[in-house]
């Protein structure tokens, strides 16, 4: 039997999210984000390059978890796969590659956390993304440093958070 892969991709966030959702109700989060670059020389040292900007498109229940624990800065680990959307520009229809994500996290590589263990659907319950009525808009967040005290973290908490998103249906 083969083992199944998905693409990924690793790099930081570069924006706050853009919370919206479907007609259907279902949560979409938007990020704009950063892939760091580097050149191998010849002595063995690496060249930091200017780092790639991408879109980073997740839905559902892991949209609204992520609009809850990453902020600007997070760096992530995600697999999913890149699908072309039609984006309108200067009244001209250009396809644009957007990274839809399955899963993320951040990068163990690059981020100090905690593990809470407990079931998604226990953490669902706490306090975090708040859902109300059923009239769709789009909501744009502020730029925490980390997820607020009563949210679970997936990392330490700095000190001077400022509180997570509030996603409004």
């Amino acid at each position: 039997m083969t083992i199944p892969t998905q693409d990924s991709l690793a790099g930081f966030i570069a924006s706050t999210p853009e919370v919206s959702f479907t007609e259907r109700g279902e949560t979409r989060v938007h990020y704009r984000v950063g892939v760091e670059h580097w050149r191998r020389e010849d002595d063995g040292s690496f060249t930091k390059l200017d780092s790639s900007f991408h879109d980073l498109l997740l839905s559902g229940r892991t949209a609204e978890r992520a609009a809850n624990i990453f902020r600007k800065g997070d760096t992530f680990v995600a697999h999913g796969q890149v699908e072309n959307y039609p984006m309108e520009r200067d009244g001209h229809a250009n396809p644009r590659a957007v990274f839809v994500a399955r899963r993320i996290g951040h990068d163990l590589a690059r981020t100090r956390y905690t593990v809470d263990r407990r079931p998604a659907h226990d953490v669902d319950a706490s306090p975090g993304v708040h859902q109300a009525e059923q009239t769709p808009q789009t909501a744009r967040t502020d730029n925490g440093a980390g997820p607020p005290a009563s949210a679970p973290s997936s990392r330490s908490r700095t000190a001077g958070a400022e509180h997570a998103p509030t996603i409004s249906r």
